[in-house]
């Protein structure tokens, strides 16, 4: 896993001063940090090697960046530059005066515009107009500009950011470090693959300057459950337990998942509720009018709106008569007016290992539910808006941070483009899942595999981690476009990761 950072500046700054650098020096790194790079993707290649550059500049830092890249690339590129704004900030007005001396051609906006408006023009576009700094909305003369930048025939490239995640790159070179506004949703769309350019400093250097805000999960991160042990029975690797809601199928799914995750034993719960007897159900899954004895995980949510006082009651009674109990709550059990107060109960409880798995909705109804029974949380009603949770990555760490402490012993899984897990003082960041999973069963499968492990007796922060990077990678395997993936093909292809690990 790396390292993401809030406030990058801050960490640049620290770097400055205890390594005694000049801003000068950090850009110089930047812009050959960037051009290194964009040498290794886009020349000397049959596809690439003819295409000019145009770089688009601001009149920041960001812009800066791009005057000093373009005296970089000059060797090895036709380099155009097109100055949005004039040039304000020191460095800036320095690079772009040294690229005038160079004879490196300058584009009039309007030049450039009559170039993107032509499919037949074809160039290596990089974005350096706004970076971090950028607050607010764009200026309609940014917003047209933005948007023929992204018109324009050619690979796209961000210069560490972005621009206000208008820009669409195909490739964002971000400076330093991993920032966490890399990773709302807005900015899923629009960074593509991110690279980490060196400011001159290893990474190690860098972020040794700084306590990291969120960790970026990398596939390495998966711990998958291989069965490694001989000597085992079907009770070595846990018994799960889904509840069937009144809509079944979706435990159903659920079920499949956790049984081909690994759970030794997977039984679905029939509730006096459920419409279980109208699905066909595999074999292998058995039906159970109780909680088993000997079950080690249950799940509870999928396909559930009907929920009752004697379920809570029936797993509070589990939970303190069993070692180790764990438990996954997902789908129609947000909508139950008392979980903020059940989970504080089920909590209380010696050793229980809890995974919540919502999505922004849904978080947004616990955050209300848990801000109204425990309104010492602080919880805001802009915390628990679904917008900002989606665009602003510090909302989802700080309510994330705020049900940890009200909750010690569970992880919740806030499910979006990307994906972030809390749990106690830490998050993580999977960014692997793709638009894909935007269809109905997809959550149910990742309750099941989530089950599976704490079935198995994996902790609850390792248990949400794998799970959501395995259904994240599955995901990625079936290929981002696939319009056809259903439950069945990703439990498949999950299947097909484990026996290729």
């Amino acid at each position: 896993m790396k390292s993401v950072f809030n406030n990058s500046a801050e960490l640049e700054a620290k770097v400055k001063t205890e390594f005694n650098v000049p801003q000068f020096v950090m850009m110089e790194n930047a812009a050959i940090g960037m051009k290194n790079l964009i040498v290794e993707n886009f020349s000397n290649t049959d596809k690439a090697s003819s295409l000019p550059v145009i770089i688009v500049c601001g009149k920041g830092n960001n812009g800066a960046d791009g005057y000093a890249l373009a005296r970089h690339l000059q060797p090895f590129f036709q380099v155009s530059l097109v100055a949005f704004e004039e040039p304000k900030s020191q460095e800036a007005k320095i690079w772009h005066s040294t690229c005038q001396k160079l004879a490196i051609p300058f584009l009039a906006v309007s030049d450039f515009y009559n170039l993107s408006s032509s499919k037949k023009n074809k160039a290596i576009i990089v974005d350096c107009i706004y970076g971090t700094g950028f607050h607010g909305e764009l200026s309609s003369d940014a917003d047209s500009l933005i948007a023929a930048m992204n018109d324009f025939n050619g690979p796209k490239i961000a210069c560490d950011i972005p621009s206000a995640f208008e820009f669409c790159a195909d490739y964002t070179i971000t400076m330093g470090t991993l920032k966490l506004q890399l990773f709302s949703d807005k900015a899923k769309q629009a960074c593509g693959n991110i690279i980490v350019a060196d400011l001159g400093f290893t990474p190690e250097v860098f972020e040794s300057q700084g306590q990291a805000t969120a960790y970026y999960i990398e596939q390495d991160d998966l711990k998958l459950p291989f069965r490694k042990k001989i000597n085992a029975h079907k009770g070595t690797y846990g018994h799960a337990v889904i509840f069937a809601g009144d809509k079944a199928g979706a435990g159903i799914l659920a079920a499949s998942a956790t049984m081909n995750f690994g759970a030794g034993l997977t039984s679905i719960l029939k509730t006096h509720q459920s419409n279980l007897e109208q699905f066909k159900i595999d074999p292998q899954l058995m039906i159970a009018d109780s909680i088993p004895k000997k079950a080690t995980a249950i799940l509870i949510g999928p396909g559930v709106t009907q929920h009752l006082q004697t379920d809570n009651q029936m797993i509070m009674d589990w939970f303190q008569s069993t070692k180790n109990p764990a438990l996954v709550l997902d789908a129609g059990m947000f909508d139950f007016e008392q979980i903020a107060s059940f989970l504080k109960e089920l909590n209380n409880v010696e050793n229980s290992r809890i995974i919540l798995t919502p999505h922004l909705l849904e978080l947004s109804r616990l955050l209300k539910k848990v801000a109204s029974q425990f309104p010492e949380t602080g919880i805001t009603q802009e915390d628990c808006d679904v917008k900002n949770l989606a665009d602003n990555p510090e909302t989802k760490i700080k309510v994330g941070k705020i049900l940890n402490q009200l909750y010690p012993n569970t992880a919740v899984i806030m499910k979006s483009a990307n994906t972030f897990i809390a749990y106690g003082k830490e998050c993580y960041i999977v960014t692997q899942g793709c638009q894909n999973l935007a269809k109905g069963g997809s959550g149910d499968v990742l309750a099941g595999l989530c089950v599976s492990l704490l079935a198995q007796g994996y902790k609850a922060k390792d248990a949400a981690i794998s799970a959501s990077l395995a259904h994240a990678l599955a995901s990625q395997k079936l290929g981002a476009e696939s319009f056809n993936v259903t439950s069945e093909v990703l439990i498949n292809t999950i299947w097909n990761l484990i026996k290729t690990k």
